[in-house]
């Protein structure tokens, strides 16, 4: 049986847009950490996902 494996220009292309969003994600919790996270302004039973009370 043989493993099917991605091109080198393939891997490397995601390797690249997964630093970048790892380095979006860490300058946006250091931006949040001193900002306090809102609570939603919507009823839950107008969230997509919550659940009913």
């Amino acid at each position: 049986m043989t493993i099917k494996t991605v091109p080198q220009e393939v891997y490397q292309r995601h390797e690249r847009e997964w630093q970048v969003l790892r380095e979006a994600l860490a300058k946006n919790k250091s931006a949040s950490d001193s900002q306090p996270i809102a609570a939603p302004s919507l009823p839950a039973d107008l969230i997509p996902g919550a659940f009913p009370q």
